[in-house]
């Protein structure tokens, strides 16, 4: 029997991080209804750019928006991770401030920025320092209402963005895609949720493959951010490391470090996130080569193959494989996925050193 079919294990996840992945589909259609409610500054309209502000899970929700507009929006979509926003913000510019929590320092920081630029702002988050700064200065607030970790609560961070890149035109979002989306992510963890013995798990049986290793995880076009959420995942939750790369630009370097790759085969293995019916062809050739490539090298590899009807349902589908191989991690290490105590002790010791 697989270690992850031990259902003592699952003890080790006090803070309920394996309920919270399972309805991600749910939450995201929840948040998108009640957001429907939410109004937009009229100056949203006329942007001629778009910066979304955030860090960790906050500016994953960022990213998905910025890929979900990619081939459709007809002005820049920008994620900043940082305490400052481009010199081209202006009056012309919708800032989006996302914060889970509200006290994000990097977040507060491009909110007073944003606003000395007298750019249009909207905040989404749960309350602290950026509620209350909006509030006061009549800035809307998005609200999120869901109480987890912010990785957790990914679909309440990114249904809002949708939202208002629906409304502005950046992306053909819709209650029908979102449905559809909801119902895809249902099917999908079916098989991964831990009721279902790891012989016809495939999120099981990749989190066992992975355990002791380090996953190099590559991703393209849409997936792209799928591959660095699946990452900080994997970090976050698995209390292990781990790098992403996209293609075709690790083509371009990261090949070159399999001149030594017998030696990193005995730590290292590759993980692809590919999209036979969305990516360009001569991406998905790239996938086969440099599959090829590593496998050649001694590098264990796993290709996952991401099918939904949609960019958004496959950004979600992939986001359900990283969610889960992450936990079934924790779970091997022998940890709980929820409390992040380094990034506790980070925090301390920079407001130690008073900043």
């Amino acid at each position: 029997m697989s270690r992850l079919d031990d259902t003592t294990l699952l003890a080790l996840d006090a803070d309920g991080m394996l309920g919270h992945i399972r309805v991600l589909g749910d939450e995201l259609a929840r948040a998108w209804e009640a957001s429907e409610a939410y109004e937009l500054p009229a100056a949203a309209g006329s942007a001629t750019s778009v910066v979304i502000a955030g860090m960790g899970g906050s500016a994953t929700a960022g990213d998905y928006l910025a890929a979900l507009s990619a081939t459709s929006a007809e002005i820049p979509v920008t994620v900043v991770r940082g305490y400052s926003l481009p010199n081209y913000v202006s009056d012309r510019t919708l800032v989006i401030l996302s914060s889970y929590s509200g006290n994000t320092e990097e977040s507060l920081s491009c909110y007073d920025d944003a606003w000395k630029r007298g750019a249009t702002i909207v905040a989404t988050t749960t309350g602290g320092q950026l509620a209350e700064r909006a509030r006061r200065d009549g800035v809307p607030v998005w609200p999120i209402n869901y109480q987890s970790a912010p990785r957790a609560a990914l679909g309440h961070s990114l249904a809002p963005l949708l939202r208002i890149g629906a409304r502005v035109g950046l992306c053909a979002v819709d209650s029908d895609a979102i449905a559809r989306v909801r119902e895809q992510h249902r099917a999908l963890v079916q098989q991964f949720v831990p009721e279902t013995p790891a012989a016809n798990n495939p999120a099981k049986q990749l989190a066992e493959a992975l355990h002791g290793r380090v996953p190099f995880v590559i991703g393209a076009e849409h997936l792209a951010s799928v591959a660095s959420r699946f990452k900080n995942q994997v970090a976050e939750n698995g209390k292990s490391l781990a790098a992403a790369d996209v293609l075709p630009e690790a083509n371009h370097n990261l090949v070159v470090g399999l001149g030594t790759g017998a030696k990193g085969g005995e730590s290292v293995s590759l993980v692809t996130l590919e999209s036979e019916r969305l990516y360009d062809a001569r991406v998905q050739k790239r996938f086969d080569v440099t599959a090829q490539i590593f496998e050649e090298e001694g590098v264990p590899l796993h290709r996952l193959s991401i099918e939904g009807d949609s960019t958004l349902s496959e950004i979600l589908l992939g986001t359900a494989w990283g969610d889960y191989v992450s936990v079934y991690l924790a779970l091997l290490n022998g940890v709980d996925p929820g409390p992040v105590p380094q990034i506790v002790r980070l925090k301390a010791a920079l407001e130690r050193l008073g900043g």
